[in-house]
């Protein structure tokens, strides 16, 4: 029609005369000149016009938001090879009943259910000393203190503490009810860890210290240990209420039992309350061999009770119930009356007893030490030689141990500036600091006049690093998971282990697969063979079709206090693969040895074919998140780790377009294709890894680039007032925008200054506490309705993870030569410092999340998780 209209354009030399009359059919001819400009037009505003509404042609390679197999098969219909599993693809071992039409991809699509692959313990040298070095630790991050073996036949210790007569008010399990701060402050995740609890209801600060010996020796089955708990009173300031234990005393319970074979314990001799030695205990495991423990006094007790009998390890998951149920016979001598309760002073099964407490009460303050002798690191034979086994420990226990201590702290603070060199690092002073003296200065300065790191931040950087080598948990035991075909049913699974970080000791105290890559990124720069280590469990953890679980509900105690509703795991849902930049640290810093690589690499391309065949979108290189679902009101897309995050109001198996998953899967590509370099592999045919990145980089511009308001967005299916159903960009600023940006996709140049320049504006992502979450503005102007709303966790809260792949983006590739780009790395990072360390210095605890508006710390505490990655943003670690 365009070109009709055009050849019937009237020749530009003809010239009319005046007053000559318009024959009738001219009436027609304006008719197709007409329809033929706007034709034209309508070509040139389709090809080069509104971008938002076309971004290519087809036959340019590339399938755009607006085309699909139908319209544009050349670019849209994919082939075996290109690195993306397409509806028309099927993994190898597909039923026959099942591939319906598709072809098996064994280089897209994997294999159904992947070959058996070595645990590659050996290639990342986790051999019998390293076993031996790890065997004991504070793995049970969810109580104030508690021990165990990493073993499946373990050793449990904890620690319990309460008022003499009010045994219901007892300190057991990690929380912040009526604690006014705990947490560690010092720990090296191996062989040494030091921290405070203040107890403001009880008006006592009780802090305890773990010291290991003898553990590096691989055949002395892990070796010695001491936990020190050492107590004082609260000043009044510190103490909310005053204390309620006004007569000054504490009864401490020490709770030990041992599991599987060759497990139990003899008897608890007492030895009197006004001698250094004041209880003592001979036992056997198979993990540790024999061994004898001892409660050591440098002070008079008031008294000391014990009980042991053999159980099952379900009234270990609930020790403190059970010493409340202990309690029973000395709370009834009382008539109702206050007494001081104590154990029945019963010893059960004879060596066969494998729980047992010691309860010693004692005047503040005071210094208890609870020592485990291993026999065999000592060469102890004849297991009734008390006098050999006091020789043996005296460097655990009294001035001995004092001296190991300091010891051991001096190593700590040495090798904690070694690593991350706080003292050279330069700050700027921020202009956000929320809690000012009258004179004006910070009262918790994060940078001194001088532009130093100030000892308020070094602290911090300590406590963040101490806290998440605290916090690793080593669970044992079974986990549910739903089964095809509906996954509406919970079946228990056979007993796995599990070697994580742990975002939080309150509530969140067990592995996390998303939250877990970002705690090895700090772990890796402290102690690199503990992230092989860890990594190697949650491999472990992989299922025959490739699927990791998500969430670590393993064994009882991971399971007390959480709703059974939680435990089930969905074998459809990922989780961000984050434990690859934990893995590319290992590779970038020498810790990754090539054969741990390449014992690793074919679970990693299993794992990458599961998210390439079960999280694909309908459309050529798109993907989404499976398991959006409604709970209680609020839409969350739990697999994507940004709970509420506002996506599109409706979920559509066929138009949901997620940029964040497309960067995930994008960066698995690319780690894996920079594994294949390190290995100087090159396999035929090509893997497509360094390709699969390539299209993928292209079409994350193509499919999720919004050129109207200059910003990715996931696409979906939107339902407008009009109750009219249109596929269309989510139209919001926030974390979700960042993420080709975040992960190295974005082309530097016009994309990337208009990413950075959303981010540098405060109407939009910058706050005084570091990013926030989501846009209080609307990419169209005026308030985004979303913002703060509901739930309110990933709508405009500031959460530490992404602000440091933000500065990590910047730092790395962003801001060389981006004036904007250099202004926002330092003035960002200089407001989360400054706010954290404002906020552990009035508060005395690192949090989950921070408001954007006030900078106040939120949600849980201590949450050492991905908050703990602020002390690679002070030191510029990225």
């Amino acid at each position: 029609c365009a070109v009709v209209g055009l050849e019937r354009m009237p020749p530009k030399n003809v010239v009319k005369p005046p007053g000559t009359k318009k024959p009738a059919e001219k009436s027609s001819f304006t008719y197709y000149y007409i329809a033929g400009l706007v034709a034209v037009v309508a070509v040139a505003y389709l090809m080069f016009g509104d971008q938002r509404q076309r971004i290519g042609v087809c036959g340019d390679g590339l399938c755009g938001y607006d085309e699909d197999f139908s319209s544009c098969p050349k670019d849209c219909k994919g082939s075996c090879g290109d690195s993306f599993c397409s509806r028309f693809e099927a993994c190898v071992g597909t039923p026959r009943n099942q591939l319906k039409g598709r072809t098996e991809c064994p280089s897209d699509c994997g294999h159904c259910t992947a070959t058996p692959t070595p645990s590659c313990a050996a290639e990342a040298g986790m051999d019998a000393a390293h076993n031996s070095s790890m065997l004991w630790g504070t793995y049970r991050p969810h109580l104030f203190f508690g021990t165990r073996t990493r073993s499946t036949s373990p050793i449990y210790m904890g620690v319990m503490w309460h008022h003499p007569y009010q045994p219901d008010k007892m300190r057991y399990d990690a929380t912040d009810d009526g604690i006014s701060k705990y947490g560690w402050v010092e720990h090296d995740g191996k062989s040494f860890g030091h921290q405070t609890i203040d107890d403001a209801t009880l008006g006592v600060q009780v802090n305890t210290t773990f010291v290991k010996s003898k553990h590096e020796d691989k055949d002395s089955k892990g070796g010695d240990w001491t936990v020190r708990v050492t107590g004082k009173r609260l000043h009044s300031s510190e103490s909310a209420t005053g204390g309620a234990n006004k007569g000054g005393e504490l009864t401490l319970i020490f709770h030990m039992a041992t599991f599987g074979k060759s497990g139990g314990m003899a008897g608890t001799t007492i030895t009197g309350s006004n001698t250094d030695l004041i209880a003592i205990r001979e036992g056997r495991s198979h993990a540790t061999g024999n061994f004898t423990i001892g409660v050591y006094s440098s002070s008079s007790v008031t008294k000391v009770s014990h009980f042991s009998m053999k159980t099952d390890d379900k009234h270990n998951n609930v020790a403190d119930i059970f010493a409340k149920n202990l309690y029973r016979p000395s709370l009834e001598k009382g008539e109702g009356q206050p007494v001081m309760v104590t154990l029945p002073d019963e010893h059960h099964h004879d060596r066969n007893a494998n729980t047992a407490f010691i309860a010693v009460v004692v005047p503040t303050p005071f210094v208890l030490d609870f020592v485990f002798t291993n026999h065999q690191a000592n060469k102890l034979n004849d297991v009734s030689d008390g006098a050999a086994v006091q020789a043996a420990n005296e460097g655990m226990r009294g001035d001995g141990l004092t001296n190991l201590i300091e010891q051991r702290r001096d190593a700590f603070n040495s090798r904690f500036e070694s690593t991350f060199k706080l003292k050279e690092k330069t700050c700027t002073p921020s202009k956000s600091s929320l809690y000012k003296r009258s004179k004006g200065e910070a009262k918790y300065p994060a940078c001194d006049k001088e532009g130093k790191l100030t000892t308020h931040a070094e602290s911090l950087g300590k406590v963040a690093l101490s806290q998440m080598m605290g916090g690793m948990s080593y669970l044992h035991g079974t986990w549910f998971k739903a089964t095809p075909p509906f996954y509406n049913n919970s079946i228990e699974q056979s007993s796995v282990v599990s070697f994580s970080a742990t975002p939080c000791r309150a509530g969140f105290a067990r592995g996390f697969l998303w939250d877990e890559g970002f705690h090895q990124l700090l772990v890796a720069r402290w102690e690199p063979a503990i992230t092989r280590d860890s990594l190697l469990h949650w491999f472990a953890l992989m299922q025959p079709d490739g699927w990791i679980p998500r969430e670590h509900f393993i064994g009882g105690e991971a399971r007390r206090h959480i709703e059974a509703r939680w435990w089930t795991q969905n074998p459809t849902h990922a989780n961000p693969p984050t434990l690859l930049l934990a893995l590319e640290v290992l590779m970038d810093t020498g810790e990754a040895p090539k054969d741990f690589l390449r014992c690793l690499q074919p679970k990693i391309a299993t794992w990458l074919d599961w998210f390439r065949r079960t999280q694909k979108g309908h459309a050529l290189h798109s993907f989404r998140w499976s398991g959006r679902v409604v709970t209680e009101g609020i839409s969350h897309t739990l697999s994507s780790g940004l709970d509420d995050y506002p996506r599109s109001n409706m979920s559509s198996t066929l138009r949901d377009r997620h940029v964040d998953l497309m960067g995930w899967v994008a960066t698995m590509l690319r780690i894996m294709a920079k594994i294949e370099k390190a290995l100087d592999q090159t396999p035929s045919p090509p893997s497509g890894y360094a390709a699969g990145w390539d299209a993928l980089v292209k079409h994350v511009e193509a499919v999720h680039w919004d050129n109207e308001t200059k910003m990715y967005a996931d696409r979906g299916m939107s339902l407008l007032p009009s109750n009219k159903q249109e596929e269309a960009f989510v139209e919001h600023f926030g974390y979700i925008s960042l993420f080709p940006f975040l992960l190295g996709m974005t082309p530097k140049g016009e994309r990337s200054e208009a990413v950075i320049s959303i981010m540098s504006d405060a109407s939009h992502l910058r706050s005084k506490a570091g990013l926030r979450s989501l846009s209080k503005t609307s990419p169209r102007g005026g308030k985004d309705l979303v913002y703060g709303t509901q739930e309110d966790y990933w709508r405009g809260k500031v959460w530490i993870c992404i602000n440091y792949l933000a500065l990590r983006a910047l730092k790395t590739t962003y801001a060389e030569g981006s004036e904007e780009g250099e202004k926002l790395y330092t003035g960002l990072r200089s407001a989360i410092v400054d706010n954290m360390v404002s906020q552990y210095g009035r508060k005395g605890f690192i949090f989950e999340q921070y408001d954007d508006k006030s900078g106040e710390g939120l949600k849980h505490k201590p949450f050492a998780g991905w908050s703990a990655l602020v002390l690679l943003i002070m030191a510029e670690i990225y």
